[in-house]
């Protein structure tokens, strides 16, 4: 039970089965999610999810590592997930250089993470490539996400300049 339990908060609800870029569909789906809940909670709650997100995956990852053949299996989304939620939760320091609908916000930071994780600048193809593990399952996502914030917070500082 607490396998396929697992296997289904690794694949972000079966997104990591698909074919196809299921990075990129579970990016997606976590902006639509964020940008419909940012309707209802605040952006604490969110952030605490991120929080159980964030430190469940470690658990849920090195529980079910063995079941793959890959060091970084194409399966686990999850890390995509919380690569994807970090650029949202920055939207308050966003909205503060340059005030927009969350749309925008949401549509900007899915499009640069995506891009950071595809293209893998240093130093995220550096540990793409040697660290090993859940840690580095999950740490080329979340440095993608802190060059998608750099670059949004430096285009909207100066769009709101």
């Amino acid at each position: 039970m607490i396998k396929k339990l697992n296997l289904f908060f690794l694949t972000f609800f079966m997104i990591g089965k698909i074919k196809y870029a299921p990075g990129t569909f579970a990016s997606l789906l976590t902006c639509i999610l964020f940008f419909f809940l940012i309707k209802v909670f605040s952006f604490t709650v969110l952030f605490f999810a991120f929080l159980i997100i964030f430190f469940y995956s470690f658990v849920a990852i090195n529980n079910s590592f063995i079941d793959y053949k890959s060091d970084d299996p194409q399966e686990i989304v999850i890390d995509e997930v919380v690569g994807q939620m970090l650029p949202l939760l920055a939207i308050p320091i966003y909205e503060t250089l340059y005030p927009l609908p969350v749309i925008y916000y949401c549509a900007g930071s899915f499009f640069l993470f995506r891009l950071f994780d595809i293209w893998k600048p240093y130093p995220v193809n550096y540990v793409d490539d040697n660290i090993k593990g859940s840690f580095g399952i999950m740490l080329d996502d979340i440095i993608a996400s802190i060059y998608s914030i750099t670059i949004l917070t430096i285009v909207f500082f100066f769009l709101g300049a």
